[in-house]
């Protein structure tokens, strides 16, 4: 499996304070990524922009505040709102042992095949950040797509490494006709 150049952490909520620091809203779950002195990356018009991390405070459940080198008054920080935060694929594939084994990054799940019942049902084309928790996207053999929680209950990821994922969802999470 091959991993993308670049990997989503985090998204620009906007500025905070007049010192150029943002809030951000974090996707990745180390956040470690954002220790001051790390490199990350903004996603701009042009591409990818490198930028170094000088100051990092996680506040509360997925909100923080960081700042980067040469971000320094609220003037150099609001053109940054919206934008999404990155890290390089060489990082993350040297940083996944640092995930528990029941954790995935989203791009090892896309194209994954799901089968229900012991049957092949679809395969994985997206996986949603809710905000219960996430939720894979199936396109379904038959062209139609749904959606089923990604939680241990309804999701048996133990043959990930054999490219399948078993599902099993709660009566009425489909229609009659659907499954």
């Amino acid at each position: 499996m091959n991993t993308p150049e670049y990997l989503r952490i985090g998204k620009v909520l906007g500025a905070h304070g007049l010192d150029g620091r943002l809030k951000i809203y974090l996707i990745t779950d180390i956040p470690a990524r954002f220790s001051p002195g790390n490199m990350v990356y903004v996603l701009k018009e042009g591409g990818y922009e490198a930028m170094t991390v000088a100051g990092f405070a996680l506040q509360k459940g997925r909100i923080a505040l960081v700042s980067f080198e040469g971000v320094d008054t609220r003037n150099d920080a609001e053109p940054l709102k919206g934008m999404e935060i990155f890290i390089d694929g060489s990082s993350a594939r040297t940083e996944r042992n640092v995930l528990d084994e029941n954790s995935f990054y989203y791009y090892e799940l896309l194209g994954v095949e799901v089968y229900l019942h012991g049957s092949k049902f679809g395969q994985v084309s997206d996986v949603l950040e809710a905000g219960c928790g996430n939720v894979l996207v199936i396109a379904r053999l038959d062209g139609s797509s749904c959606m089923v929680p990604f939680v241990d209950a309804m999701v048996d990821t133990a043959r990930i490494g054999q490219n399948r994922i078993d599902i099993h969802p709660v009566d009425g999470l489909f229609d009659a006709g659907d499954a």
